[in-house]
């Protein structure tokens, strides 16, 4: 399971080989918010279909609120969601999106991929959404219930975050330090877990492997014009150098 990517790719393929990520025989799902902010959206979105169709049984790619916006700018590039889409990380990914002569093309084949997207995916251990689950009435439904809710994938309900109990709910969207203090570590509750590290902030990607709750992660650490990649699993640490 791997948190928000935003455009780092090089993180994502470090995490992988930290996670000893194995293709046809591990599940591997993506949270979601594969694109923008980070300067290889391009690069990260390839990987992923890459990945899914090496092993689309065992592959799960979600869909996060930065695919939705990217998908909404590209079918209404004068709408006021393309705007809210630059904003938000959106000229990152065109930049990455830039070929050879200078122009934006984005490939069929990826367009397509972010719009058949699933918002949520459910195994014997856990839920998985991008955001949180839907509320209504003060109760918060399954997302079977209400799988086209925006709020799967743009949520951050604090009553969410604080009152929900149940099956547990792995999701990304909301950078664990910002809302829960847990500076670049994944946030880990009983019927809660939180990945989103703020890769593209942070420098750190984050993923996790169910049922275990073994926590992996990856960071940038930049010393005297040096990478360091930092992978850490179970208290164990180890050290990539670029």
């Amino acid at each position: 399971m791997v948190g928000d990517i935003h455009g780092k790719l090089a993180l994502f393929n470090r995490l992988l080989e930290a996670m000893n990520y194995r293709s046809g025989e591990d599940k591997l799902i993506l949270i979601g918010d594969l694109v923008d902010r980070g300067e290889n959206s391009r690069g990260v979105v390839e990987r992923a279909i890459e990945l899914h169709a090496e092993a689309p049984d065992t592959v799960v790619v979600l869909k996060g609120n930065h695919e939705a916006m990217m998908v909404s700018a590209l079918t209404e590039p004068e709408s006021e969601q393309a705007e809210l889409w630059l904003y938000n990380g959106g000229v990152e990914t065109l930049h990455s999106y830039v070929n050879s002569e200078g122009e934006f093309d984005v490939p069929e084949a990826h367009w397509l991929f972010m719009e058949s997207l699933p918002t949520w995916h459910e195994d014997e251990h856990a839920i998985y959404v991008h955001a949180a689950l839907p509320e209504e009435a003060g109760k918060f439904l399954h997302p079977s219930e209400s799988p086209d809710n925006p709020e799967l994938y743009w949520s951050r309900n604090r009553k969410f975050f604080s009152n929900y109990s149940g099956k547990p709910v792995v999701f990304g969207h909301t950078i664990t330090g910002m809302l829960f203090g847990e500076r670049e570590r994944v946030w880990l509750r009983d019927s809660l877990i939180g990945v989103d590290t703020g890769a593209y902030l942070t420098g750190t990607l984050s993923g996790i492997e169910m049922p275990s709750r073994q926590v992996f992660s990856v960071s940038e650490v930049h010393d005297d014009g040096e990478d360091i990649i930092q992978g850490k699993a179970a208290g164990m640490k180890m050290k990539f150098w670029l």
